[in-house]
C-alpha cells in the first residue's frame, strides 16, 4: 500500500489556470464556442482541450515560455513535498492540462522526480494532444478518475486536492479531500473528510493532525475487506 498526495494542477498548484492561458494567448478564437459546448454539456473536458488545442499556433518555445511567466505556484506547495518526503507520503500530479505546462513549473522548481500525468501533446504539422489512461489506453472522459481508480485498485491510500467539477468522480474515491471552489461545494455532505484550503501551508496544518488517523482508518478498513 501506498499513501498517495494526488493533485490536480490548474487553479490548485497554481494560482491560475495555465490551459486557459494558452488558449487566450494562443488558439483561434473559435476556441470559445468550443469552451460553450463543453459548459453546456455537449464535450468532455478532454474532449474540449483536444479540440482546442488544434486551434493552437505557437513554437513550444513560445508555450513553454508563457507558462513559466505568467502563473504562479500557490504558496506552501514545497513545505507541503517537504512534508511529504518526511512522512512517506508519495506526491503525484494529474492534470487534464498539458504536460509542457506540469514539466516547465515543476521542473523550475527543481521537483524533476515528481510523478506527473497530463494531456501529451507533440507537434506534427500541427498541435495534438491525446490523453492516455494508467494501462496506455487513449481515453476521451474520465482521465483524473482513470487514475484514481488505479490507485484504489492498487490498495493506495490517497488524499485528493482539487477545485473543478473535473476532479469531483476522482475525489470521490479519496480517504480526504482538500478543496475549493466548484469542488468544495459540490462535497457538501460528502462521506469523507473535506477541508477547504487557500494555500497549502492549510493543508500541512491538517495533515499534521489527520494523516495517520486516516492511514490507521484506511488500513483497517482494507485489511477488513480483504
Amino acid at each position: 500500500m501506498a499513501a498517495i498526495l494526488c493533485f490536480d494542477f490548474d487553479d490548485t498548484i497554481l494560482l491560475e489556470n495555465s490551459t486557459r492561458l494558452v488558449f487566450e494567448r494562443f488558439a483561434a478564437s473559435e476556441w470559445r464556442a468550443l469552451e460553450a459546448d463543453y459548459h453546456a454539456g455537449k464535450l468532455t473536458v478532454e474532449q474540449f482541450n483536444i479540440a482546442a488545442f488544434d486551434l493552437i499556433e505557437a513554437t513550444p518555445e513560445e508555450l513553454a515560455a508563457a507558462i513559466v511567466e505568467d502563473v504562479h505556484v500557490r504558496n506552501g506547495f514545497l513545505e507541503l513535498l517537504d512534508w511529504a518526503t518526511w512522512n512517506d507520503w508519495q506526491p503525484v500530479v494529474v492534470s487534464n492540462g498539458f504536460d509542457f505546462a506540469l514539466n516547465a513549473v515543476l521542473d523550475s522548481l527543481g521537483l524533476y522526480r515528481i510523478a506527473r500525468h497530463a494531456g501529451r501533446t507533440r507537434f506534427a504539422y500541427r498541435w495534438r494532444v491525446r490523453y492516455d489512461s494508467p494501462r496506455g489506453v487513449e481515453i476521451e472522459d474520465g482521465f483524473k478518475l482513470s487514475f484514481a481508480s488505479a490507485f484504489k485498485n492498487a490498495g493506495d491510500c490517497v488524499v485528493y486536492f482539487g477545485d473543478g467539477a473535473s476532479d469531483i468522480p476522482a475525489a470521490r474515491l479519496a480517504q480526504a479531500v482538500f478543496a475549493r471552489d466548484t469542488l468544495l461545494e459540490r462535497l457538501a455532505g460528502h462521506n469523507r473528510p473535506v477541508f477547504p484550503f487557500e494555500t497549502f501551508h492549510d493543508a500541512v496544518a491538517v495533515l499534521d493532525k489527520e494523516a495517520r488517523g486516516w492511514l490507521e482508518s484506511f488500513s483497517s478498513t482494507t485489511a477488513a475487506g480483504a
